[in-house]
């Protein structure tokens, strides 16, 4: 699924073909709605598989990196790197790419810090799913599949805790709605998450 709101950069992307929007890809799809539609063929197929082999890792920044990579190997060759140009969506701007290691090392490290994976009580449970999707999404490591990615992420962590995500729950308009809006309170997307488990 493509984010319903545009990437917005300031200049020629590095990461789309020279005067375009379209994102260089394995396929040499020069089409934006082809591209589209492609991508979205080969990620459900990859997405369903991790339902059944989900990749394995300790909930770290090469664990997060290695869900992207399966899920986008065959049409980015970016799959599993950190994006390297600055992007923003409407009016959320996302952190820049010299500080999303340094950023990313933080909410790894509050993961382990407060022992979110052996936490008991399901209120907590749910506001530390909330926090890291959060703190995940306004850095958006990748210069695509960005929700994918978290959201596989998510409900790994989910389940390590004994919950089982299912995003097909979700209200579409109101994931993204917390999504957005989660970037100044991510307590909007703990409802959310609550109604996927269910």
């Amino acid at each position: 699924m493509f984010s319903k709101y545009d990437v917005y950069t300031t200049t020629q992307s590095i990461y789309c073909y020279s005067d375009s929007n379209v994102l260089k890809n394995k396929l040499n799809i020069r089409d934006n709605k082809l591209l589209k539609t492609a991508e979205e063929e080969i990620t459900s197929i990859k997405q369903m598989e991790l339902l059944k082999n989900p990749i394995k890792g300790n909930f770290s920044k090469a664990h997060l990196m290695n869900i992207h990579k399966f899920i986008f190997e065959d049409i980015y060759s970016f799959a599993g790197k950190i994006r390297r140009e600055q992007i923003s969506k409407a009016d959320t701007m996302f952190y820049p790419p010299n500080l999303i290691d340094r950023e990313l090392d933080k909410v790894f490290a509050k993961i382990k810090e407060k022992n979110m994976l052996k936490e008991t009580d399901e209120e907590k449970v749910f506001d530390n799913l909330a926090y890291v999707m959060a703190e995940l999404n306004v850095i958006h490591p990748f210069r695509e599949g960005n929700g994918r990615t978290i959201r596989e992420f998510i409900r790994l962590m989910a389940k390590r805790m004994g919950y089982d995500l299912n995003w097909g729950n979700a209200d579409k308009e109101k994931l993204l709605e917390a999504s957005i809006l989660s970037i100044d309170n991510y307590k909007l997307l703990v409802d959310v998450l609550k109604t996927a488990s269910d």
